[in-house]
C-alpha cells in the first residue's frame, strides 16, 4: 500500500482484503459492515483496558490494520493504539486510515460501495 493510493473505497476494501491482516475497528458495527463487505479477519475494540486488549492482539500478531472513524474519538483512540502496538513490537500502517479520510469517509459502519 505504501507510496499507492486507492482511488476509491472499493480499491481500498480489495487491498485489505488481499493483505490479509487482522483489522481493528471500534465497534461490533464496523465488524458487521467490513464482513458484510468481504473482510473476514475483523476485531472490534472490547470493553477491556486498552493495553490488555494490545497485549492480547500482540499474543498473535506481527501485523495488524487499524481502521477507526475519523471523528475526534476515533483519532484518539487511533492514536493510542498505534503507539501501544508500536511499544510491542506490532506493526501498523497508517496509509489505510488516511485513504478513509482521503475518501471523506467519517465512520466505518458507514462505508458504502457501488455495487449495493
Amino acid at each position: 500500500m505504501k507510496g499507492r493510493k486507492p482511488l476509491t473505497i472499493e480499491d481500498l476494501i480489495q487491498e485489505i482484503i488481499r493483505k490479509n491482516k487482522v483489522v481493528i475497528v471500534e465497534g461490533k458495527k464496523d465488524v458487521a459492515r467490513l464482513k458484510k463487505l468481504g473482510v473476514l479477519k475483523v476485531v472490534s475494540l472490547s470493553r477491556m483496558p486498552l493495553c490488555v486488549f494490545c497485549e492480547k492482539i500482540a499474543e498473535n500478531h506481527d501485523e495488524v490494520i487499524l481502521l477507526l472513524d475519523n471523528d475526534f474519538e476515533g483519532k484518539k483512540i487511533y492514536s493510542k493504539l498505534k503507539n501501544e502496538l508500536s511499544y510491542l513490537g506490532v506493526k501498523t500502517n497508517p496509509e489505510y486510515q488516511k485513504n478513509l479520510k482521503r475518501l471523506k469517509i467519517s465512520h466505518v459502519e458507514g462505508i458504502k460501495i457501488k455495487e449495493e
